[in-house]
């Protein structure tokens, strides 16, 4: 991607469509002004995989991080885009967990194509996100990924979580086209009557309620949704321990005593067998969607910048 001035003339984030491996991705961009070298901070989302769901995140991390070589670029997962179905509206695809790795990995190929070699890579993962990630720097350990920040991470044995449980029998109990077609229903209303639905059955207010309302509540986009969380409950079981043996000097793990998908044993289970690893549980309980409230988002951009401000390289 084409180096761009950090200017006060700039608004961040750039929205763009990024062609990856034939596939049109939805894209936020906070563009570094340097060319070489470059950080990039590649953002993976949980579940639903909506990256506008975390633009103040990743805008408070990039304003934190005052380098010309530190470039954000977040993702939305495949399929999870209201943009992407009404262009490819004969895309009926429904995208697996799997998909969604190699997904990703053809973001940080296509990465590494566009910017060189010598790029350095931090990779950050919200909820699966996380799991993503590490499955990124398994398949891809010597391509310059330095960082891997797992945000209340679902890393192993998430069908048998509080929420897991919960999730896990609704899925089962409901076709996947019953969510497509409360999706369909749902277009229908106009968009503050939806807004006003949506936000008395979730809670949410502010820019999380406008992306659930008017990007989510999507046909295909919620079959993508629920597709990727039947795989999730499928595929994500065992821990892989000699992988975090050999790699646990890159990773950092962020519990929340009271997150229901990442448990506080999920986190006395990392320290339990990897002592020597960065391990942290949050003083403050931030609730596992911490993107949706203005005063967590703002925590949480502390924490990363933190935590990355040393892997940032020299223009």
């Amino acid at each position: 991607m084409t180096p761009i001035l950090r200017n006060s003339l700039l608004r961040t984030p750039l929205r763009a469509v990024w062609d990856v491996a034939g596939y049109q991705t939805e894209t936020l961009l906070w563009p570094a002004s340097a060319s070489k070298p470059k950080t990039i901070l590649l953002f993976i989302p949980g579940n639903p995989g909506l990256v506008e769901y975390y633009t103040s995140f990743l805008e408070g991390i990039y304003q934190a991080i005052p380098s010309p070589a530190f470039e954000i670029i977040g993702v939305s997962h495949k399929g999870h885009s209201k943009n992407y179905h009404e262009h490819n509206s004969g895309d009926k695809n429904a995208y697996t967990l799997e998909d969604q790795i190699q997904h990703k990995l053809d973001c940080i190929d296509t990465l590494i194509k566009e910017n060189g070699p010598e790029t350095n890579f931090i990779l950050v993962g919200h909820s699966v996100g996380s799991y993503i990630s590490a499955e990124v720097l398994k398949k891809r350990p010597h391509h310059g990924i330095s960082r891997v920040i797992a945000l209340f991470p679902t890393l192993r044995e998430i069908a048998i979580t509080p929420n897991g449980v919960n999730i896990n029998r609704l899925i089962k109990a409901v076709p996947t086209s019953v969510f497509g077609i409360a999706g369909s229903l749902a277009s229908y209303l106009a968009p503050p009557v939806r807004q006003f639905f949506v936000g008395v059955a979730t809670g949410q207010s502010g820019d999380g309620l406008q992306v659930t309302a008017h990007q989510l509540m999507h046909s295909s986009v919620l079959k993508n949704v629920i597709t990727m969380a039947r795989c999730e409950m499928e595929s994500i079981k065992d821990l892989d321990h000699d992988f975090y043996v050999d790699h646990l000097d890159k990773f950092v793990l962020y519990y929340s005593a009271n997150d229901k998908w990442a448990p506080k044993d999920h986190h006395d289970y990392m320290i339990k067998h990897f002592p020597t690893g960065t391990v942290h549980l949050c003083a403050e309980n931030i609730p596992h969607a911490f993107c949706l409230e203005p005063k967590h988002v703002d925590y949480m951009v502390e924490k990363v910048r933190s935590w990355i401000k040393n892997d940032i390289k020299k223009a």
